[in-house]
């Protein structure tokens, strides 16, 4: 009976710390993202408003809505959206597509991107997508620090 109770305990003890760890995780992930202060919408219509956008150091998300404020019908438009480092370095582009927004309906959109440092953005409508090529967003430096500070977590783990 000593033996089952203490596997329980033992069994208690992993279920907690895996909890806590997890919550633990989600929190450490959340404040590593900041607010992009620095944001230009360049147009008017349709209405396009940024909601949220924030950024760690090697990628973020911005999301929105857009509201058609036109007299027709918006199809096969695209969400342009520019990104730029402290220093109004350009970093790259990404594109949301938007099929068939009706006159005075709104849409939510999130975009996700993977560029090292953004601090600001520029965001327009425009007829198609250019061919955006993906920039290296993590520099052959830091892809060595990331995997030898890995390692030396799973050692220390292990």
């Amino acid at each position: 009976m000593a033996r089952l109770k203490t596997f329980l305990i033992y069994a208690l003890i992993i279920i907690v710390f895996y909890f806590y760890s997890n919550l633990m995780i989600q929190i450490g992930i959340k404040a590593t993202y900041r607010t992009i202060e620095k944001g230009e919408i360049l147009t008017s219509q349709p209405k396009i408003e940024v909601q949220d956008a924030k950024a760690t150091y090697i990628n973020g998300y911005i999301e929105g809505k857009i509201t058609n404020n036109t007299q027709n019908t918006i199809n096969n438009k695209y969400i342009k959206i520019d990104l730029y480092s402290e220093n109004d370095i350009y970093l790259g582009t990404k594109y949301i597509k938007i099929q068939n927004l009706e006159v005075n309906k709104e849409e939510q959109f999130r975009m996700a991107f993977k560029y090292a440092d953004v601090k600001s953005f520029k965001i327009r409508l425009v007829d198609e997508a250019e061919d955006a090529k993906e920039e290296q967003f993590i520099s052959e430096e830091m892809t060595t620090t990331i995997l030898f500070t890995t390692i030396f977590l799973l050692c220390i783990a292990g």
